[in-house]
């Protein structure tokens, strides 16, 4: 949680920094530079790193299984990113010189997937091992120091070269200094060097590895494809100045996504333990809590920045409020998100991998169907439309589909009046929200819009039941675990 709420917090100051000394046209470039990037980083995997988590999570660390099979799927990862960066070179070269008219982008797309294959994938694959033993402390230190380095390098890269060349700079230069820093924390993991007997055992093992990671890639292709087609739909029909001003509108909701890593990384271990163990109980609390207490923050903060839209974008600077509208919608989704994330991992801690990628084809169709009927018609909020949609159809399949692995009934683990009551806390908030901006508009009255919205939304929660006794149990312990801390530092200060 602490991971969580620093990154965005510094995610977001980013946002605003780089917006402010780059504007929206260089902004916009950046988005489009960004999109062959992030279509590869879901195009370059058949998910072998879930499949290594699911096998190491049960071994001590420095295990030399660990370093086996780690060296294996490092192997195969680089290499399919490698050769996906050419293809994706191909197709950027003939897309920017092509439908979208600007060559000019071309060369700093090669360079970003350059960098993607070379240093951000290598760092992906020492997360895999940070993440399977639960490793959040050093997980955190790195996305710290990785989310600094990208700040700090782009205001110095900005105020001497005005160009999409200094966010290229700084998110390479980001990445580069991270991965330093988890190359020095992972040796606590994993061993270092592995001999040959080693890594040709842990190359046999890999292809059993591979079947698992690919019933699981379709998913993770069709989701990333949904979730990147606003920016080339917006690209393909606006001005390079209005998809800068989406992607904004999309950055505080995209940062928001960075919960759903931060999930994964302590859920997936957590229920495949449980399952091995046959803790149904376990399970059923450890999947349906987190999605609760996702759920609660999510949709507080949808609530707030769906009601402020306009004033949130206005301290990008000129020109970003053009995308309120989509903000309004786009705040709710990472709400969706979270939920088909743990859904998922539920699925892969049950052994039933194709089955999301099943449903993720399927939010595919719902998305790609409704951005290319809509964009042309309703502009900039017809992505944000098609986004929601997908995610909606995707929930209510996915929790159709996992109700008979519980061990108890839904209702029961969850019951219907406290899901309720967030929806009635979002609606609620929102409208709070949206009530003050109208009265005082403008940055000057963000600070009004967002407590009037938190304040209904907490009120409502509070009234109609979202806290259940579990919750209560957890902040009592919560509470008396901090005050044991403090008087043992007080103790050792004595």
């Amino acid at each position: 949680m602490l991971s969580f709420l620093a990154m965005t917090l510094i995610s977001v100051v980013s946002a605003v920094v780089t917006s402010r000394l780059y504007g929206v046209h260089i902004i916009g470039q950046f988005a489009l530079v960004s999109a062959p990037v992030l279509a590869l980083w879901v195009l370059s995997t058949a998910k072998e790193q879930s499949a290594l988590i699911r096998e190491i999570t049960v071994l001590p660390p420095r295990h030399p299984r660990v370093t086996q099979l780690f060296a294996a799927v490092f192997t195969f990862s680089s290499g399919l990113t490698v050769a996906m960066s050419i293809l994706g070179a191909i197709v950027s070269w003939l897309v920017f010189r092509g439908p979208l008219h600007d060559p000019d982008l071309v060369d700093p797309v090669f360079v970003s997937l350059a960098g993607y294959a070379i240093i951000t994938n290598t760092g992906w694959n020492i997360d895999s091992i940070f993440s399977a033993f639960v490793a959040g402390r050093q997980l955190f230190w790195v996305r710290l120091h990785e989310t600094l380095s990208f700040l700090l390098l782009a205001m110095l890269v900005g105020l001497v070269w005005h160009s999409v060349w200094g966010l290229v700079v700084a998110t390479i230069g980001g990445s580069l200094t991270a991965l330093l820093h988890r190359m020095v924390l992972v040796r606590h993991f994993v061993r270092v060097r592995v001999d040959i007997v080693e890594y040709l055992e842990g190359l046999r093992v890999l292809p059993s590895l591979l079947r698992f990671g690919l019933k699981i890639t379709p998913g993770g292709i069709a989701q990333g494809i949904s979730q990147q087609a606003g920016i080339w739909a917006i690209g393909l029909v606006s001005s390079v100045g209005l998809v800068g001003a989406y992607s904004r509108a999309e950055t505080l909701p995209g940062r928001l996504q960075q919960v759903n890593f931060r999930i994964v990384e302590v859920l997936y271990p957590t229920l495949v333990a449980r399952r091995a163990t046959g803790d149904g109980d376990g399970f059923d609390r450890a999947l349906i809590d987190t999605i609760r207490y996702a759920l609660v923050g999510m949709l507080l903060i949808a609530a707030l920045c769906g009601g402020a839209a306009k004033s949130i974008l206005d301290i990008f600077g000129p020109g970003f409020s053009r995308a309120a509208p989509a903000l309004e919608l786009l705040a709710a989704y990472p709400a969706l998100a979270t939920v088909t994330v743990a859904q998922t991992q539920a699925f892969y801690a049950i052994n039933r991998p194709g089955l999301t990628s099943v449903i993720a084809v399927a939010r595919l169709a719902v998305t790609i169907t409704l951005t290319v009927v809509l964009t042309p018609r309703v502009g900039i909020t017809g992505p944000a439309i098609a986004l929601l949609a997908g995610y909606a159809a995707q929930v209510t399949w996915g929790t159709i589909a996992l109700v008979p692995a519980l061990s108890k009934p839904l209702h029961t683990i969850w019951p219907r009046r406290e899901g309720l009551a967030l929806v009635a806390s979002y609606l609620v908030g929102l409208e709070a929200a949206t009530v003050a901006e109208r009265v005082l508009p403008g940055i000057t009255g963000l600070p009004l819009s967002l407590l009037a919205g938190t304040a209904a939304y907490v009120s409502v929660a509070i009234v109609c039941g979202a806290v259940n006794a579990r919750d209560r149990d957890r902040l009592t312990e919560a509470v008396g675990t901090a005050r044991a801390w403090r008087d043992r530092r007080l103790a050792e200060a004595s």
